[in-house]
């Protein structure tokens, strides 16, 4: 689970990384959005 850089932890939505498993607290990666709803996002690292 990440969160854009514009958003504020528990008032803006998430980015849930597909297939990451091995990503520390904190780091910094690109993405490609797959899906959005009204509030999150699914994302696969690029």
């Amino acid at each position: 689970i990440g969160r854009s850089k514009a958003d504020a932890p528990e008032i803006d939505g998430m980015v849930y990384l597909n297939d990451v498993t091995d990503l520390e607290p904190g780091q910094i990666v690109r993405v490609r959005v797959e899906h959005a709803d009204e509030h999150d996002l699914w994302a696969t690292p690029v």
